[in-house]
């Protein structure tokens, strides 16, 4: 098998693996003010620092669009909403491995923990401004200050919290366990 095939036999089988995390998720306790952990994510980290970002970022935009027609991430109001809800925040977990490892004195941070950080911040970032502008508490307006405290701090910030916890820790095992199995070089760990 060709190395384009491998990659995409590779990008297939993370897609199919983030849908049935997403689906999993279906199972789990929700937080009080909505969201749950998002297990989708350890796939797609796993599929940028694998396949590096490039194939990360359209595992992560594959396994979104058939997860669509399973009848997952299916709250749509409106092109901007879904793209703030779905399409940056697959995307932005899909490039980690872009971000680059991080000198601290005398300790090396290892690309794969300041890309998980920064990939869960964008998708944060991403989930608050749909939550700004299409979510916002009944009697708030879009933009208005509760709209942002209730999207920033009460609604978005716990489970992208917790997704990023579970994902520091999980994601790198993961890794260090399928690179120990594996003839394929991770080509996004640097």
């Amino acid at each position: 098998m060709n190395q384009k095939t491998r990659m995409y036999v590779y990008m297939a089988f993370y897609a199919a693996l983030a849908i049935v995390l997403n689906y999993c998720t279906e199972f789990l306790p929700k937080m009080p003010n909505g969201g749950t952990l998002d297990l989708p994510v350890i796939a797609i980290f796993i599929a940028s620092f694998h396949l590096g970002w490039k194939y990360g970022l359209l595992t992560g935009l594959l396994s979104w669009v058939v997860g669509m027609f399973f009848g997952l991430s299916n709250h749509i109001v409106s092109p901007m909403q879904t793209l703030c809800d779905y399409v940056f925040p697959v995307m932005a977990v899909g490039i980690a491995s872009i971000f680059p490892s991080i000198q601290l004195k005398n300790k090396k941070i290892s690309n794969v923990y300041v890309g998980i950080f920064f990939g869960m911040f964008l998708k944060y970032i991403s989930h608050t401004l749909a939550g700004v502008y299409f979510w916002f508490p009944e009697g708030s307006a879009a933009g208005s200050m509760a709209a942002w405290i209730y999207s920033g701090w009460t609604y978005n910030l716990g489970y992208n919290l917790v997704t990023l916890i579970v994902a520091i820790i999980i994601v790198p095992i993961l890794l260090d366990a399928l690179q120990k199995s594996s003839k394929t070089k991770f080509v996004g760990i640097k």
